[in-house]
């Protein structure tokens, strides 16, 4: 048997196939040394991230990606419950947060299960999550801290819009945190010349012609399914970029009917306004 016939029987996995996607060796090897409670986790939502992103092969460098925004997630869920650090004690919180889903208590419990089991390298573990919790927001979009520091030229006054933008780019893309390609994407193809220029950037014919395209459509209906007042309306027709505009909408009108009202009121803009 040839060396590429025996990689392809040890990383073989129905779940991928099915979804016309591959491992990669060292990805795979990576999951087989993860906590044995946790690997069919990992493989799923791998996959899951690659279709998102219309990937075909699932790489060692892609699996570091979605580990970190996995590790991110789990550190801004400790700040919302009140810890700044990861402790053992975040995770007793988090199984009385969680007691409405018994999956989840059962998770946590395996992973504090899992912890005792090392003694020796659970300190070194919780650390591990330090780097992590420095950044994790208690709201809104995490980041990398590679991405944050893309950002650290932007001017502050064009560095809301940027933000924004970036971060409903990303969402598009499935991600759940800001990488730093999505930033050069964002740069590159969709921040507007104005912004461009601002940010001392090369402005190209077609960033020029874009942004009359866009300018054209600045004054066509935005589509709503709530009623709008006229005052939340307008700040958010203010928009300059119509996907990002379109995904407000979308994004705030979801959070207005979890509180159960049918109109988007300004002060209720106000209070979504960055959650897209």
């Amino acid at each position: 048997m040839s060396q590429n016939e025996e990689i392809h029987e040890e990383i073989d996995h129905p779940y991928a196939k099915e979804n016309g996607l591959e491992w990669d060796l060292e990805a795979w090897e990576r999951v087989k040394h993860a906590p044995e409670f946790v690997r069919p986790g990992i493989r799923k939502l791998m996959v899951q991230r690659a279709l998102k992103r219309g990937y075909k092969l699932i790489t060692s460098e892609f699996l570091t990606d979605i580990r970190n925004e996995s590790m991110m997630l789990v550190s801004k869920r400790v700040k919302q419950f009140g810890f700044e650090e990861l402790s053992m004690g975040a995770f007793d919180e988090a199984k009385v947060k969680m007691k409405s889903s018994p999956r989840k208590v059962e998770v946590i419990e395996e992973i504090t299960d899992f912890l005792d089991q090392r003694t020796e390298k659970k300190e070194d573990i919780i650390e591990k999550f330090k780097n992590y919790m420095d950044v994790a927001p208690t709201a809104g979009m995490p980041w990398t801290k590679e991405a944050l520091a893309k950002m650290e030229k932007v001017p502050p006054f064009v560095l809301g819009m940027a933000k924004q933008t970036i971060e409903a780019q990303s969402r598009e893309r499935g991600d759940k945190m800001v990488m730093p390609d999505i930033i050069e994407e964002v740069f590159t193809n969709i921040m507007p010349a104005s912004a461009k220029k601002a940010m001392g950037m090369e402005v190209t014919e077609e960033d020029e012609k874009r942004d009359i395209e866009n300018a054209n459509k600045a004054d066509e209906p935005t589509e709503t399914t709530l009623e709008w007042t006229e005052e939340a309306l307008t700040k958010v027709q203010r928009i300059p970029i119509p996907f990002i505009r379109n995904m407000a909408v979308k994004r705030i009108e979801q959070e207005v009917a979890k509180e159960q009202q049918t109109v988007v009121t300004i002060e209720l803009f106000e209070k979504y306004r960055f959650t897209f």
